[in-house]
């Protein structure tokens, strides 16, 4: 009993005294951003045949199926439906910048939201969790990096908002950890995953192949398939346990960005593999964001002194 209570006094501390993963909940706020500007400008000149009042799903089919769930289903107006799609992409460059956080990540979430429910057939999955994530980080303290408003991190916070902040972080990491093992679970249902056949199968989808030749230099090669495949499944059926883990949490991590690099690489799901790459930055702490900066400062400053020597060098002597 002892043991439990001294827990979570831990856990209660660690919850309460101070905000956590601050620097990757910021950048979790841009690529999110990043993403959903991706989808606004790429279609911006098809905007009206995707989301208008005469796109191919149509407003009367759209709005029998939702109703008023979504702000493009107010009024079939081409007027209204110009002002409600102009001011989302003012309002997600806000999100983007970091500014007034508090309102605008609300604001974004139902503009989003809304885009979504007016067209769901055109999202290749990122949207998903992309959502259910910004619902959940609209209580969290996103503007404290990178951004243009930084009053709030010149605030003291209060034990509330310290709690609050944390708590969505953590609902956020454990909803990341369990999208993460049911598709590895769902994936271990399946028999070509476990012969270790599955990437064979998916690098011959054409829909998901963008480029044959380079696709061709995995199929050809079943070490590399195997590998791929089982390689897959054992990380998705043990981040939620490896990731709490300080010795296996970056080598998993890495395992998992180059998981979802391959991804955009090879089957061209650039939203859904940037989406996921962002979720996974989410799980490293400040304390390693700065351990990393320092890191790359030195490598950095390494190379510009040698560089630097070299160019002086060459200055004294042309014949160099």
């Amino acid at each position: 009993m002892k043991i439990i209570l001294n827990k979570f006094r831990n856990f209660n501390h660690l919850m309460s005294n101070k905000m956590h993963y601050l620097i990757g909940s910021s950048i979790l706020r841009i690529f999110i951003g990043l993403h959903i500007m991706f989808t606004y400008l790429i279609h911006f000149a098809q905007r009206n045949e995707i989301w208008g009042p005469n796109a191919f799903y149509s407003f009367e089919k759209c709005f029998e199926a939702y109703g008023f769930t979504s702000l493009y289903l107010f009024s079939d107006s081409q007027l209204y439906f110009e002002f409600i799609f102009i001011s989302g992409i003012v309002i997600n460059t806000l999100y983007i910048l970091g500014y007034k956080m508090r309102v605008v990540s609300i604001i974004n979430f139902i503009w989003v939201w809304s885009l979504y429910q007016r067209n769901p057939y055109i999202h290749d999955g990122g949207n998903n969790i992309l959502i259910l994530i910004m619902l959940y980080l609209i209580f969290a303290s996103l503007g404290e990096f990178f951004t243009i408003h930084t009053e709030s991190r010149s605030k003291e916070k209060s034990k509330v908002t310290i709690i609050i902040h944390n708590f969505s972080v953590m609902i956020s990491m454990i909803q990341v950890s369990l999208l993460y093992f049911f598709a590895g679970f769902n994936k271990a249902q399946g028999k070509m995953w476990t012969h270790g056949t599955a990437l064979y199968y998916i690098l011959q989808v054409d829909e998901y192949s963008i480029n044959k030749g380079f696709t061709n230099l995995v199929i050809d090669n079943p070490y590399l398939l195997v590998l791929g495949t089982y390689s897959a499944l054992f990380l998705q059926l043990m981040f939620p346990i490896l990731v709490w883990n300080r010795y296996f949490k970056i080598p998993l991590l890495i395992g998992s960005i180059l998981f979802h690099l391959s991804i955009i690489i090879f089957m061209g799901l650039l939203q859904f593999g940037v989406i996921m790459i962002a979720l996974d930055l989410l799980f490293i702490t400040d304390t390693e964001y700065r351990k990393l900066y320092k890191f790359l400062s030195r490598i950095y400053d390494k190379f510009k002194l040698k560089f630097r020597n070299i160019f002086n060098q060459k200055l004294r002597n042309p014949t160099i």
